[in-house]
């Protein structure tokens, strides 16, 4: 595994609150992406690096809402 590699965080996350958890994460500059996955479902993704995954968690931790890991894994692409 390298550190470049892609890590995916998923996230269990209300619609309503999808746009506040991008807005929060655009200050932090190149920590990650978040990809809706399914709306629906609450199904968010929160993708960053290997390198990076610690600082990924400690930031979710520190978001003044909570916002449940559902599952993480190391994205093997298509």
């Amino acid at each position: 595994m390298k550190s470049s590699d892609v890590w995916v965080i998923e996230l269990d996350v209300p619609p309503n609150r999808a746009l506040m958890l991008q807005a929060w994460l655009l200050g932090e500059d190149g920590l990650g992406v978040i990809r809706c996955l399914d709306a629906e479902k609450r199904k968010q993704q929160f993708w960053t690096t290997v390198c990076q995954k610690e600082e990924a968690h400690d930031w979710l931790k520190s978001l003044p809402e909570n916002f449940q890991v559902t599952g993480e894994w190391l994205w093997r692409g298509a």
